[in-house]
């Protein structure tokens, strides 16, 4: 067994790895500088709670008939530590109302001005209380998390959905610079039809300002180089159509599908993928996965997909630099 100070040494060699791939990734989409983020990240007091490795598990089924989603629903178990031996990854959270909001999205300096606006109502303070070693009690508790700073609703979201935490980094010039980390409620939940996340909670439809679109690899590499969309509108409102109408379904295992067939245990390990920028008219972004085969997804939903028809799906995933099977 290991002794104290390796324990400490290991978490936080393990933390400092994963604000490393946190600054690569956020900085190409929030535009800032390299050297202000890392010094903001790095003062994160929290740096995370366990979850099982994305959530492989089969979603919750259940014979009450008062609490039986609907035909075709989907219910997402809400999280629970189910492995205190250490063979899980670490998230950022926050505990509201007895629900888990993860991580769904940073705004730094100018990008966290511009949403400012958006802060509503004052929700409590965050306590920073979770680690690497925190039970399932710890995180049981109300305002319970990962971070410390007050915490806030979001105008125009419901609160049974997001939530934001409001800090201040030190810059690389040691003037103050505004973060606001908005956390998703997407666990212990119920979905049936993508408007259920696009819709209800996302709210998409007619609130779109601009779509840009980046490869799988310079997805995987942090690398940037977004592009704007070249389909027309028609195509657009198409998919939204069917992303909304689609039903979700559960892809860890996805039986039946060429992924299947390639003895994949999960879509998300075939390249052949496109992701899909949205910037909003109130200032937020929304990233949305696209793979092969007519998935998509909210990414912060992680294996939870609605498929629509490919024609459809294919207009814009061509558009958008999809590959396909034939390209592996």
């Amino acid at each position: 067994m290991k002794n104290s100070d390796e324990m400490v040494k290991s978490l936080f060699e393990r933390r400092d790895q994963y604000l490393a791939e946190q600054i690569k990734r956020r900085k190409t989409i929030m535009k800032v500088t390299t050297s202000v983020f890392s010094l903001f990240l790095v003062a994160i007091i929290g740096f995370g709670v366990w979850r099982s490795g994305m959530f492989q598990h089969t979603p919750a089924q259940t014979e009450d008939p008062v609490n039986t989603p609907p035909q075709g629903a989907i219910s997402i178990p809400a999280i629970e530590l189910e492995n205190p031996s250490g063979q899980m990854s670490m998230i950022g959270c926050v505990v509201y109302k007895g629900g888990v909001y993860r991580d769904a999205g940073s705004y730094l300096g100018e990008d966290a001005q511009r949403i400012e606006p958006l802060l509503g109502e004052y929700l409590g303070h965050a306590k920073g209380t979770l680690n690497e070693w925190s039970k399932q009690d710890d995180y049981a508790q109300e305002l319970a998390s990962t971070y410390t700073g007050p915490v806030y609703a979001v105008k125009g979201y419901d609160t049974g959905f997001r939530v934001c935490i409001k800090q201040y980094a030190e810059g690389e010039d040691g003037e103050s610079v505004l973060w606001i980390l908005f956390l998703d409620r997407l666990n212990g939940i119920t979905i049936s039809e993508g408007k259920d996340i696009f819709e209800d909670r996302l709210r998409l439809q007619g609130r779109i300002s601009s779509i840009q679109w980046q490869s799988h690899g310079d997805w995987n590499l942090a690398g940037g180089n977004f592009q704007n969309v070249s389909f027309d509108q028609a195509v657009w409102d198409s998919f939204l159509n069917e992303i909304d109408q689609g039903s979700f379904m559960y892809t860890f295992m996805p039986e039946g599908s060429f992924y299947d067939d390639h003895a994949y245990s999960s879509i998300y390990e075939t390249p052949n993928q496109a992701h899909l920028v949205l910037t909003m008219e109130d200032g937020t972004s929304v990233e949305l996965r696209l793979i092969e085969g007519g998935y998509v997804g909210y990414d912060a939903l992680n294996w939870y997909f609605v498929q629509i028809p490919e024609d459809v799906f294919n207009a814009v995933y061509d558009a958008c630099g999809g590959t396909h099977l034939t390209d592996w």
